[in-house]
């Protein structure tokens, strides 16, 4: 047996994830006239997805971003810190296509090579990650998103890059987008995380649970004239599916600044500086890492009836 094998999750807590995640796919906004709630939720639609198309790192948390349908949407963010801290530096890239009104599909590869400042660590594929969202856009600027992550290690990548586990992550989220002198947008999640075990050694780092968990997640992000910040604060808990009690919280804050820019004002790439606080049963960790990214996107031409 692995020495962190995953414990047998209860009944009560598999049920009860499965109709949180079910009731949040079939829930409806309040009945109103079909004519009124189609139009004031369009332009709510509209006015979220111009918010967070300049700030895409916020579609990585899982929220609703209400790109028209055919929208198609490519990005890479190198993490410049292991130039220092690393013998390798990762790359991962990965791809959004808005499949439908309400449907996005998404993958990420995560590729690393020797950058050359340390010691030879190869070069190959790290993780691979495919995901599908439902979202529904309400009035008054709220998203719902409910979404299904899968995420697994590949190849045999030098230690530590990975935990070694396949990580499946059912979750739910909302956000509230606050407009005029104020862009703000407000967010939370409640993420299930499942894992299992694959043909590597685990390897979990620092303040990482071992066993299935929920993940709750609540923050703010504003989009300054020269600047964006995003605040998370997150709670993670295997109690309820694991029949351990671990608990995990973290604070993170991060800085990204716009380096190139569209006529539209959303990015062509941002240079980010994420801190972290995390307090969990390994003690507390404090840090900062930087990464570049770079946003390619499509969108396809509104054709008039």
């Amino acid at each position: 047996m692995h020495a962190f094998a995953p414990r047998h999750r209860p009944p009560a807590g598999r049920w009860l994830v499965a109709l949180l995640f079910v009731a949040a796919l079939r829930a409806d906004p309040p009945d109103a006239p079909e004519s009124t709630t189609g139009a004031v939720t369009a332009a709510s639609r509209a006015m979220v997805e111009r918010l967070i198309d300049r700030l895409p790192d916020l579609l990585d948390l899982g929220l609703p971003g209400f790109a028209p349908s055919g929208s198609f949407r490519l990005y890479t963010h190198p993490h410049i810190s292991d130039l220092v801290r690393e013998d390798y530096l990762r790359v991962p890239v990965g791809a959004r296509w808005q499949a439908g009104e309400h449907v996005e599909l998404s993958g990420e590869l995560g590729s690393y090579f020797t950058h050359g400042l340390g010691d030879a660590s190869g070069y190959g594929l790290y993780e691979g990650r495919i995901g599908a969202k439902y979202e529904r856009a309400l009035p008054r600027n709220v998203g719902l998103g409910t979404g299904l992550d899968v995420i697994t290690p590949l190849s045999r990548p030098p230690h530590g890059i990975t935990d070694g586990m396949r990580h499946t992550v059912p979750y739910v989220s909302a956000s509230r987008a606050f407009f005029g002198d104020r862009q703000i947008i407000g967010f939370t999640s409640l993420a299930a995380d499942f894992i299992s075990h694959t043909h590597l050694v685990p390897d979990f780092r620092d303040n990482e649970l071992h066993s299935d968990s929920l993940l709750l997640t609540v923050g703010a992000a504003r989009d300054w004239p020269r600047f964006r910040t995003i605040v998370a604060v997150s709670a993670g808990d295997t109690t309820l599916l694991s029949g351990e009690s671990r608990q995990v919280y973290a604070l993170r804050p991060s800085l990204i600044v716009p380096l190139l820019r569209r006529s539209d004002g959303s990015a062509r790439a941002f240079v980010s500086f994420n801190g972290r606080l995390v307090r969990g049963p390994d003690g507390t960790d404090v840090g900062i890492n930087t990464s570049v990214r770079i946003d390619l996107k499509y969108r396809p031409r509104h054709r008039e009836p």
